[in-house]
């Protein structure tokens, strides 16, 4: 039975990190290299399970050097408190629209939050260039005023 094969960026997306990341765990011996060489090189689900194992004792606060005793099978002493809080857990996910209502003007919304009507868009976006083109009135050409 031929085992699954995963390439760097299959392992780094199932493990939620960079391909940096992998290579920076590999580069520090905390998991295996991959198997074969250049475009031939692929991981397997024991990378994987590796990988996520060096993950839990980092959230965990364990330093890089505890870690690869851990996994050596050493005994190591308990981290008073975690190194720092999981990122993961503190972002949330948003998508931002960005909206051109004329030459230097653009406004920006969260599209989960707000959804305007296309008409509303065109109103304001009225609204914008009257209101600063009342304002060119009585500027010199170069953006100053007396």
């Amino acid at each position: 039975m031929e085992t699954e094969q995963l390439s760097i960026g299959a392992l780094a997306d199932a493990a939620g990190i960079s391909r940096r990341a992998v290579r920076f765990y590999v580069q520090e011996g905390l998991i295996p290299p991959p198997t074969g060489k250049g475009r031939g090189a692929h991981y397997e689900p024991s990378h994987l399970e590796r990988l996520r194992k060096v993950m839990e004792f980092q959230e965990a606060g364990y330093s890089l050097d505890a870690i690869r005793m851990l996994l050596a099978g050493k005994k190591v002493a308990q981290p008073i408190a975690p190194a720092r809080p999981a990122i993961r857990a503190s972002l949330s996910p948003e998508l931002w629209t960005r909206v051109k209502m004329m030459e230097g003007v653009e406004i920006h919304f969260d599209t989960r939050r707000h959804q305007p009507e296309v008409e509303k868009l065109l109103q304001l976006r009225e609204a914008i260039r009257s209101t600063f083109e009342l304002k060119g009135d009585g500027d010199d050409s170069d953006g100053t005023t007396d």
